[in-house]
């Protein structure tokens, strides 16, 4: 057994209780220098820093501590207070089994030993200029410490500690910080169209949006009573040196998970379950399989900047409510943006309603190149009937044909003046059956060359007053067929040139032999 007096645990256990003076181990093992009480002199003229020996730091069962597994390194500091053990009798070989919390007096002193050797009063050279955090510990803000802690404080962290967590700089930060009055959408008024979309904005007495808040932090306000957060011994804190803070919170009635980065993007789950995240700086957020998500309840969605979304593959959605648009500006929509093109296909089961302050203005077939059969071609079919009614004037303009067809009656309506013109060409006007032309005061037919009338069977002319016609030509007027005149009053014949009245031979003079009764001789010859 003689040679194994020396084995660690054969020859006694020697403890030891010292303060951590350094913890940059060259070879990043975790490892920290420490100066023992009752074993190293506080004099660091003596034995300064760089001459403690390493102490290897004990790690839980939780931890493997190889390969890379686990919390590595241990999270020691300088001016940590550490227990921990001998491994061989020249004291040279330390490990640490534990920190001792407790509440320091006064600040570091890197002019003695068993004190953070850092910072900018540092008389060790090795240890001289500003560190990046401490030195531990430290009173004031000359150095960055999130926390607030002052001496003659416990070193517990104030997360811990019930209402005295409400003086964390991190939590008054977070207080500070609440978003206020987010507003919310809200759904058009459509005054012309329809009565059953109401804008919620009207019923607002401010004539602001419906908001909703950022909830409070640990889901109550930091005067609530009771108090019953963070509660000692039941939150479970643990921050980093930046300010990086992790809260397991058990406190009866009161359970909380929080997470928060240094500058303030944080997670916090509330008692009631609510869950709040709040993201200071950019999200991203990239899942390389699918994403499933259900919300049982309302979303409000509200983007303070700009929204772009790409689906690079097909987009449903589906709406088993009524979906409404509130666009503040412009709505611009591209169909078939692609190479291939695309179609804009609807269904409505219902009705379509729009109105349009301002104009429309649109394009049907190719800009840039000529159309090709089909493009440019506009098909619609309306089962039912179709009113417009338009506020001035309609302009229809044809480049080629124009067929205007009904199966049943056709009217058109003018209230001043209608024109049918044709630069060239034949108007035809052609009827099944009867056409009937009216004019309510005066008609005027004005042929600039020649007016033929070709009547099938029979033609009746009824003039109600005068009837003149003027022929500044040759008349000819012939009847194939027996002709009757009949001068219900008197007949006047007046011819300024030569008189003829040719009869045909073996013709029947039909002349009837009445001699006519006269007042004066001069009247007329009687022939008979």
């Amino acid at each position: 057994m003689a040679e194994n007096s020396h084995f660690m645990g054969q020859d006694g256990f020697v403890w030891f209780v010292g303060v951590v003076e350094d913890r940059n181990d060259p070879s990043a093992l975790g490892r920290v220098r420490v100066r023992c009480l009752g074993y190293h002199t506080e004099n660091i003229t003596e034995l300064p820093t760089t001459d403690l020996p390493w102490a290897h730091v004990m790690h839980p069962v939780t931890d493997p501590c190889m390969h890379g597994m686990g919390n590595t390194p241990s999270f020691l500091v300088e001016g940590s207070w550490v227990v921990g053990f001998f491994r061989d009798p020249e004291k040279q070989q330390l490990v640490i089994m534990g920190s001792l919390p407790g509440v320091p007096e006064n600040e570091a002193d890197p002019a003695e030993g068993f004190n953070d050797p850092r910072g900018k009063n540092a008389i060790q050279e090795a240890y001289k200029g500003d560190p990046r955090y401490g030195p531990y510990p430290v009173d004031g803000e000359e150095y960055f410490m999130e926390s607030g802690h002052e001496i003659g404080e416990s070193d517990t962290n104030r997360l811990a500690q019930g209402k005295t967590s409400e003086t964390h700089e991190s939590l008054k930060a977070r207080r500070n910080g609440v978003w206020p009055n987010i507003p919310i959408a809200t759904q058009p008024y459509l005054k012309a169209v329809s009565d059953e979309a109401i804008d919620e904005l009207a019923q607002q007495s401010n004539g602001q949006h419906p908001t909703w808040d950022e909830p409070d932090s640990k889901g109550h306000s930091k005067d609530a009573e009771p108090y019953t957060s963070g509660q000692y011994p039941y939150n479970h804190v643990f921050e980093s040196e930046s300010g990086h803070i992790r809260e397991i919170d058990d406190s009866p009635g009161a359970q909380r998970l929080f997470t928060q980065h240094c500058k303030g993007t944080f997670e916090e789950i509330h008692p009631d379950s609510t869950k709040v995240v709040k993201v200071i700086g950019n999200n991203y957020e990239i899942i390389a399989g699918f994403s499933n998500v259900f919300i049982k309840g309302d979303v409000n969605l509200t983007y303070g900047g700009n929204v772009r979304q790409l689906v690079v593959g097909d987009y449903i959605l589906e709406v088993g409510g009524n979906y409404t648009q509130k666009i503040h500006k412009n709505l611009r929509t591209r169909v078939g943006a692609g190479e291939a093109g695309g179609n804009l296909e609807e269904e409505i089961n219902g009705n379509h309603a729009f109105h349009i302050k301002g104009y429309v203005r649109g394009n049907i077939g190719p800009l840039e190149t000529a159309a090709a059969p089909g493009e440019g071609d506009v098909d619609i079919n309306i089962v039912g009937n179709e009113t417009h009614i338009i506020g001035k004037n309609l302009t229809l303009h044809a480049q080629t044909d124009t067929l205007i067809s009904t199966g049943n009656d056709m009217m058109l309506t003018a209230t001043t003046n209608m024109n049918a013109v044709t630069t060239s060409g034949i108007m035809s006007v052609k009827s099944g059956d009867k056409i009937d032309i009216r004019s309510k005061t005066s008609m005027l037919l004005n042929p600039e060359t020649t007016l033929t009338e070709t009547v099938g069977t029979n033609a009746v002319r009824t003039v109600g007053g005068t009837l003149t016609d003027t022929i500044t030509g040759v008349a000819g007027i012939k009847y194939t067929a027996d002709a009757t005149f009949q001068y219900v009053n008197a007949f006047k014949e007046k011819i300024d040139g030569d008189h003829y009245i040719d009869k045909e031979g073996g013709k029947v003079d039909h002349t009837h032999p009445v001699a006519p009764s006269r007042t004066a001789g001069t009247d007329a010859v009687d022939d008979l």
